[in-house]
């Protein structure tokens, strides 16, 4: 740095450095352009707009509910009345954590319940198919479509749309970083009787599920990664922060499942949003804190937020030293 002198005081000071930057007195820099957001778009259903209040309007209008004000008859309209619009979900959590790290998302979603992947290529294609494309999209699939035949899955068609779906995108922007959304053993599906998993452990569910989803990405390397949220919620009970069947309630212990045993409850849509922020934004859900905004607008404790922030953080950071 050489600095100009008169009367013992500097009038100017020249700063060489990569490029030049002249300043002058009186004369005020001008401000830096702000970083051009991350646009990313969440395609999926229940699983991923949470179903249940607080999550499911949860920061609505921190996002775009790509679904919302439909017209009767739209394929993507919204079908319950019990699921008011607009949703934010985990979306919508997902993009609050983000704000907090100082991150900027433009967070849209495309979300109907009770749909495919196959669904949402038939019938959403206006939104993932956008002539700006997108930087990132974040595919889930129903939650047992990704599961052997003989569980009632049906993974060759998960497959077949993922891929589908990854293909679209990326004729749009091929650097777009496309992301599988790997969902939670259901509750449902392994403890009543006559259910496919029945007799099995809640494990069983949870790695064929996980099974389905890196084999994918083995198989497809233009997907960017999986987002291991089904992992996360077996080792948060695996851990003993959640329980293990929500049919016979153990004390201490949160119920990752809403009142249906299937979709997410508070806790466990939050452990997935934790999830989605680790994996691709590349940051430690812990550093956001035990007072993390979002998780204390949906009736979270500090303890519990603690404990699924460190759950995500470790679940993502062993998937990427398996991959």
């Amino acid at each position: 740095m050489l600095e100009f002198w008169g009367r013992g005081r500097p009038l100017r000071r020249l700063v060489c450095g990569l490029g030049l930057l002249l300043s002058w007195p009186g004369q005020a820099a001008a401000p830096a352009a702000p970083p051009r957001p991350v646009v990313i778009l969440f395609v999926g259903n229940s699983f991923t707009h949470g179903k249940y209040q607080p999550v499911l309007q949860y920061n609505a209008a921190g996002i775009t509910d790509e679904n919302h004000n439909l017209p009767a008859g739209n394929p993507r309209r919204p079908r319950y009345a019990h699921e008011p619009g607009p949703w934010g979900g985990v979306a919508g959590i997902f993009q609050r954590l983000t704000a907090e790290a100082g991150l900027r998302y433009e967070v849209h979603l495309e979300a109907v319940s009770g749909q495919t992947l196959q669904f949402h290529y038939d019938s959403a294609r206006s939104v993932i198919d956008r002539p700006a494309g997108w930087d990132a999209v974040v595919l889930q699939e129903y939650s047992t479509r990704p599961l052997p035949a003989s569980r009632h899955g049906q993974p060759a068609l998960f497959g077949k749309y993922a891929t589908r779906l990854e293909q679209l995108v990326h004729a749009r922007n091929p650097k777009a970083r496309v992301y599988l959304y790997e969902t939670w053993a259901r509750a449902d599906q392994v403890y009543p009787a006559n259910a496919p998993y029945h007799g099995l452990p809640l494990d069983s569910m949870a790695q064929d599920l996980h099974r389905a989803a890196y084999a994918l990405a083995r198989q497809n390397r233009r997907l960017q990664a999986v987002a291991p949220a089904g992992d996360a919620w077996l080792r948060a009970v695996r851990q003993g922060v959640a329980q293990r069947n929500p049919y016979a309630p153990e004390a201490g212990k949160v119920d990752l499942w809403g009142e249906d045993h299937y979709h997410p409850g508070s806790a466990g849509a939050y452990l997935s949003a934790c999830v989605l922020f680790a994996q691709i934004t590349g940051r430690d859900p812990r550093r956001l804190g035990p007072r993390e905004q979002a998780a204390a607008d949906i009736g979270l404790s500090p303890e519990l937020t603690a404990q699924l922030q460190r759950v995500a953080y470790e679940q993502v950071k062993a998937g990427r030293k398996a991959k």
